[in-house]
């Protein structure tokens, strides 16, 4: 049943982003889940590769040992035996001299068997050695039906077949101004041949459509006028709570009205609706896209609401849950809990901030790339994808200011001071959920952001 992997006359393999990116969740989080289109091909091939990788130092010497179990062949041949077989097989694992990389192939299988599902979790929890699953998108949703052991798996989505052309699908990106529209916009017009955006406020400034999506009248015309598109991206909407909590008249003409009189109009195949982890209560993380969403805060309703709305209205919906967005696109970005950090580290300034609510911070391009790849996989329903790490704001600011201090030189002389903080909504206290595509740590995010901000900065400088 299990199958030793990489033999002392095994040849290095080439490198490839899931594979670095695998190697990378291995060395952090202890474990990494490819999930893939084709198991047999895509999926040994990844494998073949992740274990070169990872079980070889630089000199290509073996480092780690590396085991192979198919979970269906394994459960199919111990019958009344397995929970004994399998703690036997831990054992035999656990008394190696060097460090294990343990493959588990059909790893879905384990969610129909409660006490091997927990004695695997138990083992990622206790980090004894590494896990490297695989899986598909069907065996993705049978494991996140236990959000308790899915919240402990780092998941991958592979990308498909690198693509020597851009895809010849036609993209409409409702809310191409906003600050996800614009990361959204930046890659998809990389990938696609044909991409529009829309804003209102912002829009003759930047350069695309003006549409208010308020305004049924305004969608009449605009879609009269307009191919079909194959993929509708609607981004545009109210995503501060506290606004939301003030102005409900406006967030749910945005949120939820907006969508139905869309549907009205727009001939699409394909409508994506970002959404929220506001959705959820915080008080019983993590949650699965199949958990009960009882959003506490008037936000919180209006995007499950709109979710509702783009799954009645559109058969082929999909619908990308985000958690708390970070990033850079240009100076017109609209402010978020980093970005006002950062601002303060700039200005020298006393830094207030939260300490009671957790986040699970995604950098604007990670969330742009996932959204990507599920259109390619062509998913269809609630998806969602949140940071790795859960960190209150007074948490955020002390890493922004390690990787702040290291990129600018400057040297942060005012405090930090953790407070609970009063706002107009209620706050879910932890809305972690189940990662479909594990983004990068926030050190790393934030690292990318400055760095980027500095380049775009120096560009505007010299008039280019």
């Amino acid at each position: 049943m299990l199958k030793q992997l990489l033999g002392s006359n095994a040849i290095h393999s080439s490198s490839s982003a899931d594979v670095d990116r695998a190697v990378s969740l291995l060395s952090e989080f202890n474990n990494a889940v490819f999930i893939v289109e084709d198991r047999q091909q895509a999926g040994n091939s990844l494998i073949a590769e992740t274990v070169n990788k990872f079980c070889r130092n630089t000199s290509g010497q073996i480092v780690n040992e590396g085991f192979q179990l198919d979970a269906r062949e394994f459960i199919n041949a111990s019958s009344s035996q397995l929970e004994i077989r399998f703690e036997e097989m831990l054992g035999v694992l656990e008394n190696k001299r060097k460090k294990i990389l343990l493959v588990i192939t059909s790893l879905e299988e384990f969610v129909k068997n409660e006490r091997l599902e927990k004695l695997l979790q138990k083992i990622i929890k206790k980090s004894s050695f590494s896990i490297l699953g695989i899986t598909t998108i069907d065996g993705f949703r049978q494991l996140e039906k236990n959000p308790e052991f899915a919240a402990c798996l780092q998941f991958i989505l592979s990308e498909k077949s690198p693509k020597i052309h851009k895809r010849s699908e036609s993209v409409l990106i409702i809310g191409a101004t906003s600050l996800f529209g614009s990361a959204v916009y930046e890659l998809f017009s990389r990938e696609y041949k044909l991409v529009r955006g829309t804003g209102f406020s912002k829009a003759d400034l930047l350069g695309f459509d003006k549409l208010d999506v308020t305004s049924e009248k305004e969608i009449k015309e605009y879609f009269a006028v307009q191919p079909a598109f194959d993929t509708i991206i609607y981004i545009t909407g109210e995503a501060d709570a506290d606004v939301a909590e003030k102005e409900r008249d406006r967030a749910k003409a945005l949120n939820i009205d907006a969508v139905n009189v869309i549907a009205r109009y727009a001939k699409s195949n394909k409508f994506v609706y970002i959404s929220s982890e506001y959705v959820f209560d915080g008080s019983s993380w993590p949650y699965g896209s199949y958990s009960e969403a009882r959003p506490i805060n008037y936000y919180g309703r209006t995007k499950l609401d709109g979710e509702g709305a783009t799954l009645k209205n559109f058969p082929d919906a999909l619908v990308l849950r985000l958690g708390a967005l970070y990033g850079y696109n240009g100076p017109s970005d609209k402010k978020t809990s980093v970005s006002k950090i950062i601002a303060s580290f700039d200005k020298n300034e006393v830094i207030k901030v939260d300490n009671v609510q957790i986040k699970h911070p995604i950098l604007l391009e990670d969330a742009a790339k996932t959204l990507l790849k599920l259109l390619d996989y062509g998913a269809r329903g609630i998806y969602q994808v949140n940071g790795p790490e859960g960190l209150n704001k007074e948490e955020m600011a002390k890493q922004i200011m390690d990787v702040y201090s290291k990129i600018t030189g400057r040297i942060f002389s005012s405090s930090i001071v953790g407070i609970e903080q009063a706002a107009v909504a209620a706050k879910p206290l932890n809305t972690h959920m189940v990662n479909v595509d594990t983004p990068r740590p926030f050190k790393e995010g934030v690292r990318f952001m400055l760095l980027k901000q500095k380049t775009l900065n120096k560009k505007d400088n010299n008039g280019n």
